[in-house]
């Protein structure tokens, strides 16, 4: 016996042993794998990105990459520089090879890809070849005007990652010997001196007790937890031998306490009778209940589960009833097990909590119940009591609720990041655009061909409108960081509405259209930004103008207005420190934009304020800066609900819905108090007002 156990101990080392190394083994070489893959692939994004730096340069001159001289050469440096690269190769947007590092990669296709990768935005990785045999870095050259003009492939071969697996196999395989050598060596030796010898000598008193000789003691062994066993069956031999002695004086009071028993019995019987009455009427309520119920002993052993239990576990009764709590949690599949059982240990306490319990059945679907349970009673037993009501529907609307909110922020956090990158990466190029463009239209238009002029008077045209769209972004990025900064001075809010007309009547007389000026001339100066104020009113009133179809009217109009507002919170921040307006009546200046347009659809008027927004379907939109439904960036109503906002005013839109045919038309409010301080204006902004 003592040979199979050290057998079985042996095997079981060297089987864990060895299992341990050869995992770990394998682990750091699929690892070490996967890494040096990836160092090769970002190597190969990095020489692919700034070789296509270079290139775009030459390309934005105006040479095509086919006459490129000395393109071949970069390649090769390409290859030279990392002993890891096999080829680069740029192909023009079809495919066709331009130029390569090496002639034997001629005939290397590029469209036979086993696999794909996705990597940066602009970059993609392929595993090519008929046998794919290489990984390929795909880095698109793009002209200044955003065409694709060339695929630069800088790639590397599979054969070289695989020798250098192998290099790393071997040495793992050595090292796995030496240390498996030497491991299951000591195990040995550790299992013949501290586990064979001290059993064997266990075995053989345990022996002489088990035939009786209760005065046969076991010597003293050298490893502690051994030793203390012997003296223990010492110990117990020594009470055998009492007890032996006491059963027999025993037995006789035994006998006579059976008859006791048995007068005893009689009467249990007649109470078992009652009590079987109380349990069936007590069962029946259970069965019958709505919510699962289930019942657990002071053992934590399941006494009962009603018919709702067994409807919420997916578990019949007889497979539930006898089993310990924590085996039950498992069986159920719960996957909060540790949480429910301190449950019912806190509620074994007599503690009034609730719990929830998240079953996973079928491993797809996640069902939840919330548990009460309390303590009850039945003769002598205390039991616990839990009721499980399913709430799973309850749970799914608040998790897709939750879900849905935090997609939306995540979404407007990126739309806004998006919106600060592109409007600062866009405005150094179009400067550029901008500059030359100016210069050949002004300086020497004489020595440019009539038709190119034509066409750099188009490129200014565009890039001017382009630079209108980028600094409308470069704004909205500003409000919404709370960085655009206002300069505060009087400002005359009818001759700013006059200035806005002056300022449109070109696009008014373009379109036909109509605009009343309806002021009040008894209406006082505001304090604020007249640039942005101006700007805030070109918005509104270009929107007026592109909804609005030809020959339509529209009428700005002033007036003074007396607002309640409520009183602000008090603050300690002294930088913060407002006049409180308290609940009182406060004079602002209203002007209203009003237009015989398409309308606004009711839904669409909170959202209309929101960025890149635009109303109705964008197919229908035509081009032009001022052209009727005409589709811009959607971000002049957001930058003037901003302005308005740093103003400590507000901005609403009133329609009766949106209707093409009758022209129902629209109407913008804005409310500017007389001073941004005293108004119910953010205080983020307030600081930065100068």
């Amino acid at each position: 016996m003592i040979k199979n156990l050290e057998k079985r101990i042996f095997l079981f080392a060297f089987v864990i042993l060895f299992l341990t190394i050869t995992v770990n083994s394998l682990m750091d070489i699929v690892g070490f794998r996967r890494d040096y893959i990836q160092a090769l692939i970002l190597r190969s994004q990095s020489l692919g990105a700034s070789l296509r730096g270079n290139m775009e340069k030459v390309v934005a001159l105006g040479l095509d990459v086919r006459d490129i001289e000395g393109l071949s050469d970069k390649c090769r440096e390409v290859v030279a520089s990392s002993p890891e690269i096999a080829y680069c190769v740029v192909t023009d947007s079809e495919g066709a090879i331009l130029h390569l590092s090496d002639p034997i990669y001629r005939n290397l296709r590029f469209d036979i890809i086993k696999k794909a990768f996705t990597t940066r935005l602009d970059q993609s990785i392929h595993l090519i070849g008929a046998d794919g045999s290489y990984y390929d870095t795909v880095t698109p050259v793009y002209s200044p005007d955003g065409k694709q003009v060339a695929l630069l492939h800088i790639g590397f071969s599979v054969h070289a990652i695989s020798a250098k697996v192998q290099e790393i196999i071997l040495r793992s395989l050595v090292l796995l010997v030496i240390v498996l050598s030497i491991s299951f060596s000591l195990v040995v030796i550790f299992v013949k001196r501290s586990i064979g010898q001290p059993i064997a000598a266990l075995l053989g008193g345990v022996k002489k007790v088990s035939e009786g000789d209760f005065d046969y003691r076991i010597e003293e062994l050298f490893v502690g937890e051994f030793d203390e066993l012997a003296r223990n069956v010492n110990i117990m031999s020594e009470a055998l031998k009492n007890r032996e002695v006491e059963i027999r004086h025993n037995y006789q009071e035994l006998e006579n306490i059976h008859n006791d028993l048995h007068s005893s019995y009689l009467k249990l019987e007649s109470l078992s009778l009652d009590l079987e009455k109380s349990e069936e009427l007590y069962k029946s309520l259970l069965e019958d209940a709505s919510d699962a119920i289930v019942v657990i002993d002071e053992n934590d052993m399941v006494k009962l589960v009603n018919k709702m239990a067994e409807d919420f576990f997916d578990r019949g009764a007889s497979e539930l009833t006898g089993l310990p709590l924590s085996r039950m949690l498992t069986l159920v599949g719960a996957q909060n097990a540790p949480i429910v059982y301190n449950f019912f240990q806190e509620a074994g306490k007599g503690k009034h909590v609730a719990e929830e319990i998240r079953l996973l059945k079928n491993n797809t679907e996640l069902v939840v119940g919330l548990i009460h349970a309390n303590i009850i009673t039945i003769g002598a037993e205390k039991l616990i009591q839990a009721i499980i009501r399913d709430v799973t529907r309850e749970r799914e609307i608040l998790f897709n609720l939750e879900k849905s909110a935090s997609d939306l922020a995540r979404l407007n956090k990126m739309k806004d990041s998006f919106l600060g990158i592109a409007s600062h990466e866009l405005k150094t190029p179009l400067t550029v655009i901008m500059g030359y463009a100016e210069l050949i239209l002004t300086e020497a238009p004489e020595k440019v061909d009539p038709n190119v002029l034509d066409m750099v008077q188009n490129i200014a045209n565009a890039a001017a409108r382009l630079d209108n769209i980028v600094k409308d972004m470069v704004d909205v990025s500003m409000i919404d960081e709370k960085r655009l900064e206002l300069t505060l001075d009087e400002v005359d809010v009818n001759r700013l509405v006059e200035d806005s007309r002056n300022e449109l009547c070109f696009f008014l007389s373009k379109r036909k259209q109509q605009l009343d000026l309806e002021l009040d001339e008894t209406i006082p100066s505001i304090r604020g930004d007249a640039a942005r104020l101006m700007q805030l009113l070109s918005n509104v009133i270009v929107n007026a103008i592109k909804f609005t179809p030809d020959g339509g009217r529209i009428t700005v109009s002033t007036r003074a207005k007396y607002l309640l507002r409520s009183k602000q919170t008090p603050t300690l921040d002294p930088i913060q420190s407002l006049v409180n307006i308290g609940k009182e009546q406060h004079l602002y200046v209203e002007i209203t934009v009003a237009d015989t347009g398409i309308g606004i659809d009711v839904d669409d008027q909170l959202r209309i304020f929101d960025k890149f927004y635009e109303v109705g379907n964008i197919e229908e939109h035509s081009s032009g800066n001022v052209a009727f439904k005409s589709r811009g960036a959607g971000l002049g109503l957001s930058i003037a609900k901003g302005i308005v906002e740093m103003h400590g005013g507000e901005i609403w839109v009133e329609s009766p819905g949106y209707n093409p045919d009758q022209f129902s038309g629209s109407t913008f409010h804005i409310v500017l108090p007389l001073n941004p301080i005293t108004g119910d204006g953010t205080v983020d902004y307030l600081n930065l007002l100068k």
